[in-house]
């Protein structure tokens, strides 16, 4: 194709010189003429030259390309013949002995373990009738675990160190101390999904009474648990051995509606003279829950509790209370604003030998405010009658809460209160609560 077109450009040129030597000497303009005819003539002939060439070099072009192809294809195949003929030659392969498996179960190993927690309650304590003293408070491992689908296990272990108690309220000269020690905080196993929407614990637990009484004492939102648990059932709470039933009722008047009911040995050294099963304590619960807005959030429960106060039986002591918790995480803000308010009425009633029965009031209401990403500050109130002589006290409880991070947790806290019968007492304390594990702060 080379060729065709040297000719072509060659013949072009030849008839442009030649031109004037053709036919005698034409006239200037004729010849002009001519020759710009015959330039175009030329110009269309090469035009249909170029694109015959273009054409041929394509057709090169996908010849070249299929005689690729068909080299591979070629390729391809005698490669799979190879591979057809080798496995055509191989020989199948021994029986292998199944039978006996060896099975390490060194990476299940993790799954295996429990999860173990440990927290840490250090308290700097003062006041009117308090000896200025720093205190190892207590401390506490927490053992977790799911043991299948159906159950879980809580084991607590708890270490009291020393310490005084504060001087008010008793005699003179009579001073009551922490004793120092271990001792097994709870321990109980959950069976999970029974039917009918029930979950069954059965140990030794806090029990639900109210909100509070059910958490660590190192996961309240103050120090101490408020006066009115605390005159009822001691400053540790209603710790106590049995079985606890948890229903999840349908939705009937409230988004969320649960009974709970426990029946205990009534081991309890202020409320109950149990200690064994001749005359349990029986204790339930009936907690209603809310969604008020996409920020707010209600909590109503429904309290009562029964026992002996006498080894013999023959002196009830009954309980019956009302709580509520309104919350308030603004939607997108909770980790910076929190409001929190909680209170508590409750009723008692002590059979006494050879008295009238003694009744007693007693209620706690706490505000709190989350300012920032770590500081809440709040103010309790607490008015409580004594359950077993005449009389009553109240008092105030501002307290300052900085978490420095989800680990460690310090608190400022003081404490106004006044007794009818024993005038006033002022104190203070400073605490510092540390934790490592997956359950630091459980506040159930």
């Amino acid at each position: 194709m080379r060729g065709r077109t040297w000719i072509a450009s060659a013949a072009l040129a030849v008839t442009v010189l030649a031109g004037p030597a053709w036919g005698g000497d034409p006239p200037a303009a004729a010849r002009s003429e001519a020759q710009q005819s015959r330039i175009e003539k030329l110009e269309r002939q090469l035009q249909a030259l170029t694109e015959q060439l273009r054409a041929v070099q394509g057709e090169l072009a996908a010849l070249k390309k299929e005689q690729q192809e068909a080299a591979r294809r070629a390729e391809a195949e005698k490669l799979r013949q190879a591979a057809v003929a080798e496995a055509a030659s191989t020989k199948a392969p021994e029986a292998v002995d199944t039978t006996t498996q060896f099975v390490s179960g060194t990476r299940m190993q993790p799954q295996l373990n429990p999860e173990i927690s440990v927290v840490g309650d250090l308290w700097a304590v003062g006041g009117n009738h308090q000896q200025e003293e720093f205190q190892a408070r207590h401390f506490e491992l927490d053992i977790q675990s799911y043991l299948d689908p159906y159950t879980k296990m809580h084991v607590v272990i708890g270490y009291h160190g020393p310490g005084r108690e504060s001087e008010f309220g008793l005699p003179p000269g009579e001073v009551e101390h922490h004793h120092e020690g271990f001792g097994l905080g709870e321990g109980y196993i959950t069976w999970l999904h029974v039917p009918g929407g029930l979950t069954v614990t059965l140990g030794k637990k806090r029990q639900q009474f109210g909100v509070l009484n059910r958490w660590h004492l190192h996961a309240l939102d103050q120090a101490d648990l408020p006066w009115v648990l605390a005159e009822s059932f001691g400053e540790h709470g209603l710790v106590a051995t049995g079985v606890s039933v948890d229903w999840l009722m349908p939705r009937l008047w409230a988004h969320v509606n649960e009974l709970t009911v426990e029946v205990t040995d009534g081991d309890n050294g202020v409320a109950f003279a149990g200690g064994d099963w001749k005359h349990p304590t029986f204790v339930a619960r009936l907690k209603s829950y809310w969604d008020l807005s996409e920020s707010s959030y209600l909590e109503v429960g429904l309290d009562g509790a029964h026992g002996n106060a006498d080894p013999d039986g023959h002196l009830a002591h009954d309980f019956w209370a009302v709580d509520a918790t309104y919350d308030w995480y603004p939607a997108g803000r909770e980790l910076y604003r929190e409001f929190r308010l909680r209170g508590m009425l409750l009723h008692s009633t002590l059979e006494r030998p050879g008295m009238d029965d003694r009744d007693a009031w007693g209620g706690s209401l706490y505000g709190q405010l989350k300012f920032s990403p770590h500081w809440i500050a709040g103010l309790r109130f607490d008015r409580v009658d004594d359950q077993r002589e005449p009389g009553r006290y109240w008092g105030l409880t501002p307290y300052l809460t900085f978490w420095e991070s989800e680990f460690v947790r310090l608190r400022a806290q003081a404490s106004y209160r006044k007794d009818d019968r024993y005038g006033i007492d002022r104190s203070f304390l400073l605490q510092v609560t540390f934790a490592a594990g997956p359950h630091k702060h459980d506040s159930y």
